[in-house]
């Protein structure tokens, strides 16, 4: 499997971030490649502080900022063309694992018996069976591992496949600037690219139903006003599976 972080301006979290997905590692083959996007310390990889992580690699640019994050998107879509993996994954550097996050996912994953899915968002929020940026009215769907839900949206915080690449012809388009214009504080635009590009082409996108990442109400760096006014905090069913 093959992990992107993209990375700003918080070593602490990226530090936890990694040495969890080390823990999480045993039994599987994880590569991890992050993008530094012009933090202003560059991020420093211990890279002996990881034993169970099989390749870990950092890529550094100038800062994207949120009107040119579709560039970032686009060079590490770019560069799974020649990324050898069966599973992929694009997670934040601000979010934490739950317990045994790779067997969960890739379970839930692998039950979802749908020959045109091609990506799981891992991240319940107050977004649950809401429609989101495609006008699909999400439904529950039944798997022997749990429910899901088939949601048509997916936002940055997400497993998906190589079908999900093909699909988007692994690239991201151009974000219009004037998509700012009567609202500064909107978010990047990619995750509804992706999501309605996906859609129009009948590819299957999904939601978990009890969040396999744990993210509480912080600040954002990229969206700080949008994240006032639509936070996103994990919905666990269960308390105890957040837990470490």
């Amino acid at each position: 499997m093959h992990v992107i972080v993209p990375t700003y301006n918080r070593p602490n979290e990226l530090r936890r971030l990694l040495s969890q997905i080390d823990s999480e590692a045993p039994g599987f083959e994880v590569s991890v490649h992050i993008y530094d996007d012009g933090s202003s310390e560059p991020a420093h990889v211990e890279w002996t502080s990881y034993a169970h992580i099989a390749s870990l690699s950092v890529s550094r640019s100038a800062n994207h900022g949120k009107k040119r994050y579709w560039e970032l998107v686009r060079r590490a879509l770019s560069a799974l063309r020649s990324t050898n993996a069966d599973y992929f994954y694009y997670l934040a550097d601000d979010v934490q694992l739950v317990p045994k996050f790779f067997e969960r996912s890739i379970n839930l994953w692998d039950r979802i018996q749908d020959g045109r899915k091609v990506s799981l968002h891992l991240l319940l929020d107050q977004r649950e069976g809401k429609p989101c940026w495609t006008n699909y009215q999400p439904r529950l769907i039944d798997t022997p591992q749990g429910k899901v839900y088939k949601s048509q949206w997916v936002d940055m915080l997400m497993m998906f496949n190589r079908r999900f690449l093909e699909e988007l012809d692994y690239r991201i388009d151009p974000v219009d600037p004037r998509r700012w214009d009567k609202d500064p504080h909107l978010s990047s635009g990619v995750g509804m690219q992706i999501s309605r590009r996906l859609h129009q082409r009948r590819a299957s996108m999904y939601l978990v139903t009890d969040s396999l990442l744990i993210h509480e109400d912080e600040p954002s760096v990229m969206n700080p006003e949008e994240r006032k006014r639509t936070p996103i905090v994990s919905r666990f069913k269960d308390s105890d599976q957040s837990l470490r």
